[in-house]
């Protein structure tokens, strides 16, 4: 009578290495969320601080293009890079 082989540890090391690999995508998903989110305030306040510009530009000088042209580029962008929550 053969005795019964012992358990197979290969299972227990797939489960092992599934969750490991669950923890990473997790923490490195946190990461890139945290980044997006920074990237977006930071692209709010330079579109805020534009306008700023913008205005004060329209009352010195009426017809200056320049800054309306970038408010407007800025702005295109940072519209394409929200999504919607």
């Amino acid at each position: 009578m053969n005795p019964p082989e012992p358990p197979s540890n290969s299972f227990r090391y797939f489960v092992l290495v599934v969750l490991c690999a669950a923890v990473l995508l997790g923490f490195y998903f946190v990461r890139l969320n945290a980044e997006v989110d920074r990237e977006r305030e930071a692209a709010n306040q330079r579109l805020a601080l534009c306008r700023q510009v913008e205005s004060v530009g329209r009352s010195v000088l009426p017809n200056s293009l320049e800054t309306q042209e970038a408010c407007k580029q800025l702005n295109e962008r940072i519209s394409k890079s929200v999504t919607p929550r």
